[in-house]
C-alpha cells in the first residue's frame, strides 16, 4: 500500500502545538513528524493534478517549506475548526492555485530538505486509478498509509507462534483479496492452508483479529480528530474505502 510511512503519534494535535513553540528542537521534530504522516497524500494530490514525478516532488517540498516551516498553516490550525487533514487539503488547493496562477514564478529552493524524498521512496507510492480526482487521491493516500500502520501494529500483536495462525487466517481471508487481488478462499481452504482443525475455529480466529483491527484503528483515529463523532465518521469513510477496493477487485 505504498510503504509503511511514519507512525502517527498518540497525541496528534499536540504536535501542532509543539510546532508553534519557541523551542527550535521541539518545533523541528514535531514538524518532521507531521510531514512524515502527510507527504504521501500531498504528493498523490499533485500527481493527480497532472504534475510529473519530479515536479510533484519539488512542489511537495515547496508546500511543506512554505506552510509548515513558515507556520502559515499551523498557526491557523485549531481542533475547534475540524479535522487537520481537511485543513491541510484546503491549504494545498490554495498553494496549487497560486502556483498555477503564476507559472513564471521563480522556483523556491528550500534551505534544507525537510523530508527525505528519495527516488526509491517515491517509486513505492501507489497512485489511485486515473478516474480518481486529486481530492480522492489525497484522501486515499492518507487512508492507505494509516491502514499500513494499523496492520503493522496488529500483525506485531499476533507474531507469537501460538497466535500466528490468527494472523494468517485474517491475511488470507481479508487482506489478500483486497490488497493483492487474490482469490477469495473459502474457510475450508483456509483451514487446509493454515492447519486449523475446523472452520468454526478459523471463523473465531478471524473474528478475534477483526476486533483487534477495529480497536487499533479507532484508537489511532481518535488521536487525530476532536471528537468521538468525527472518529466514527473517519472510521466509516475508511471502511467505505475498503469496500470500494474490494469492488474494484471483483469481490
Amino acid at each position: 500500500m505504498g510503504g509503511t510511512g511514519s507512525r502517527f503519534p498518540s497525541t496528534h494535535w499536540s504536535l501542532i502545538l509543539n510546532v508553534r513553540t519557541q523551542d527550535e528542537t521541539r518545533s523541528r521534530l514535531a514538524a518532521e513528524s507531521l510531514i512524515g504522516g502527510y507527504w504521501k497524500p500531498v504528493y498523490c494530490y499533485l500527481r493527480r493534478r497532472g504534475y510529473g514525478n519530479e515536479e510533484a516532488k519539488d512542489l511537495t517540498q515547496d508546500f511543506f517549506c512554505e506552510f509548515f516551516l513558515g507556520a502559515k498553516l499551523l498557526q491557523a490550525a485549531d481542533r475547534k475548526i475540524g479535522r487537520f487533514r481537511q485543513l491541510l487539503l484546503t491549504a494545498l488547493k490554495r498553494f496549487v492555485s497560486n502556483v498555477e496562477r503564476n507559472k513564471k514564478r521563480r522556483k523556491r529552493s528550500p534551505t534544507r530538505e525537510i523530508v527525505s524524498l528519495s527516488s526509491p521512496q517515491f517509486a513505492d507510492v501507489d497512485l489511485p486509478g486515473s478516474a480518481a480526482t486529486p481530492e480522492q487521491a489525497f484522501h486515499h493516500a492518507w487512508i492507505a498509509d494509516l491502514l499500513d500502520q494499523v496492520l503493522s501494529e496488529v500483525r506485531e500483536q499476533y507474531s507469537n507462534p501460538d497466535m500466528l495462525n490468527h494472523w494468517r487466517v485474517f491475511q488470507l481471508k481479508v487482506l489478500a483479496p483486497i490488497l493483492q487481488n487474490a482469490q477469495n478462499l473459502s474457510m475450508k481452504q483456509i483451514c487446509e492452508r493454515c492447519g486449523v482443525a475446523s472452520e468454526v475455529q478459523a471463523a473465531n480466529m478471524l473474528v478475534t483479529v477483526k476486533r483487534r483491527f477495529r480497536s487499533v484503528l479507532k484508537r489511532r483515529l481518535r488521536s487525530l480528530v476532536r471528537s468521538d463523532a468525527e472518529a466514527d465518521a473517519e472510521f466509516k469513510e475508511i471502511f467505505s474505502f475498503l469496500s470500494v477496493s474490494r469492488g474494484h477487485n471483483g469481490r
